[in-house]
């Protein structure tokens, strides 16, 4: 598969028809890894608020950004990320390559720093985006486990206080193309179950298919990106990909426009275990992967992600 396919799932939310939707989303886990969702039931208006906040957040003066930190002590706190100040390239063993792009962070379960002041409107815009999004997330792990063949709820115990976040992802403008060492988001798979993105009409995001090739993803109005995570590529022994994916400035244009995104990052919760589900399983065969405790994995990934590999990652199992 060398597309990324636009699947309507409405059929599946309203119980009318499961298996056109969970075959459709079968063959784009092991095709591709990415696949476009519509029909998805998220009012259209708590993402543009989210949106709109955010980008009257990334216009803020810098010396103002920073005053949220990357760091703090306050579960469900926002982090913010300035720009190249990040390499997610390094994930994918490309050190030394800087992302130029901004981000705002915030997830219930994780530290983050104290809301500053001027943003009530924003924070309130995180709380209610958490709750859509987290809605959507549900459907789509009960329309994964029918996919995989198992009954809706066979991954919610992994998910009962799930460790989700919203990033609020900036890219400025590009004139006359990137800096030595800069890219805009390097290529690098996602580390957790699977991701929702909702993206503007600039282009700029790539999935690498199997032959190689760099696919560019589409924007269909109103819809979400969805692909699919390492945690949930481990769930199925490597027969669903995590698919390595980008975000270039486009080749045949001297400008690159700005680009804004809202990205859910669906995760399990901390103490959930992840091991090769059973229809994945192959008889007298061991799993590729031993089992693992989410928050040691995570632990592991976030401080290749970030270059310290000291750094804590509190999770709050509560």
């Amino acid at each position: 598969m060398d597309t990324i396919p636009v699947i309507d799932i409405s059929s599946f939310r309203d119980h009318s028809n499961e298996t056109h939707p969970a075959r459709a989303i079968s063959e784009a886990c092991e095709g591709i890894g990415f696949f476009i969702v519509t029909g998805h039931g998220v009012a259209p208006e708590i993402l543009q608020h989210l949106i709109d906040e955010s980008r009257l957040f990334f216009d803020r003066p810098t010396a103002e950004k920073t005053m949220i930190k990357r760091h703090g002590d306050c579960f469900g706190g926002p982090t913010y990320v300035p720009l190249n100040s990040e390499s997610l390239g390094a994930l994918a063993g490309q050190a030394g390559q800087a992302d130029l792009k901004e981000s705002l962070d915030v997830a219930p379960r994780f530290q983050g720093d104290r809301w500053c002041a001027g943003t009530d409107a924003l924070q309130a815009a995180w709380v209610t985006g958490h709750a859509a999004l987290s809605e959507l997330a549900a459907d789509l792990r009960a329309l994964f486990c029918v996919a995989a063949g198992l009954p809706r709820d066979a991954l919610e115990p992994a998910f009962a206080r799930h460790a989700s976040s919203i990033r609020s992802l900036n890219y400025p403008e590009v004139r006359g193309g990137l800096k030595a060492g800069e890219v805009r988001a390097g290529e690098h798979t996602d580390y957790g179950a699977f991701t929702m993105i909702r993206g503007d009409d600039a282009p700029g995001l790539q999935a690498r298919a199997r032959t190689g090739e760099w696919v560019d993803v589409p924007a269909v109005p109103g819809s979400f990106v969805v692909n699919i995570g390492d945690l949930l590529m481990r769930w199925t022994d490597d027969k669903w990909i995590s698919t390595p994916h980008r975000v270039i400035c486009p080749a045949d244009t001297p400008i690159s426009p700005r680009r804004q995104s809202i990205a859910f990052f669906h995760n399990p919760g901390a103490d959930a275990v992840i091991d090769c589900l059973e229809p994945f399983r192959q008889k007298g065969i061991a799993p590729k992967y031993p089992p693992v405790v989410y928050k040691s994995y995570a632990q592991d990934r976030f401080r290749a992600q970030i270059g310290d590999p000291k750094l804590e990652l509190p999770i709050s199992v509560e």
